[in-house]
């Protein structure tokens, strides 16, 4: 399958009434099930650290507005790229954790509840792709703004301490690989919209 197909084929998910109907309630199920996920990190953290605590049921979230608005005939491309980035940034960083602490998370007693929150986030990366198709290029401005709040986010999680409950001996390597996927989903988003921006003219 070639590249445009490929994107033209998620595509078809947001862009078909019947699939998108699908795509939307399974994405507002899947936030609910993530916010109550952080239930107790809620419980136990002061209310002003709130919006940086729920990294994967804030990012589907956005996704479930990028829908509501394109139901409506609106679009926001700073926001989809944003939205973009997040899903695949933190769909991506579960992953890792996941398998990195594979002892920790794959126990015979958690082991299947540890699939499903990889499978969901595995959709998280999947669902991503039906934005490509009409993603553009940003100003300076917008880059900046996106980037800008991941590197926010980041610190708040690494330095503040809202990073999501992980074995505590994996923290550091866990950062490290988060500024760094920050910096390498950003940086790939940009360079494919400009490059795509290129071949458009």
């Amino acid at each position: 399958m070639k590249h445009n197909e490929l994107i033209d084929f998620f595509f078809f998910f947001k862009k078909d009434p019947n699939a998108r109907f699908i795509l939307l309630i399974s994405c507002i199920i899947g936030t609910l099930f993530g916010f109550y996920y952080y239930q107790w990190q809620f419980a136990v953290s002061p209310v002003y650290l709130w919006f940086f605590i729920p990294d994967s049921p804030f990012f589907t979230f956005m996704y479930v507005l990028v829908l509501v608005l394109y139901l409506s005939g609106k679009r926001s491309n700073t926001f989809d790229v944003f939205t973009f980035i997040g899903l695949n940034k933190v769909g991506i960083w579960t992953i890792f954790v996941l398998f990195w602490n594979h002892e920790y998370y794959f126990s015979p007693e958690t082991r299947s509840y540890r699939f499903v929150i990889l499978l969901l986030h595995i959709g998280m990366i999947l669902v991503s792709l039906t934005l490509l198709k009409e993603m553009r290029k940003l100003n300076f401005k917008g880059y900046l703004l996106i980037f800008g709040f991941f590197v926010v986010s980041d610190f708040f999680d690494y330095f503040i301490g809202t990073h999501p409950i992980i074995p505590l001996e994996s923290i550091s390597v866990v950062m490290l690989v988060t500024f760094a996927l920050t910096i390498i989903t950003c940086a790939f988003t940009f360079y494919y919209l400009g490059k795509s921006a290129v071949g458009q003219n």
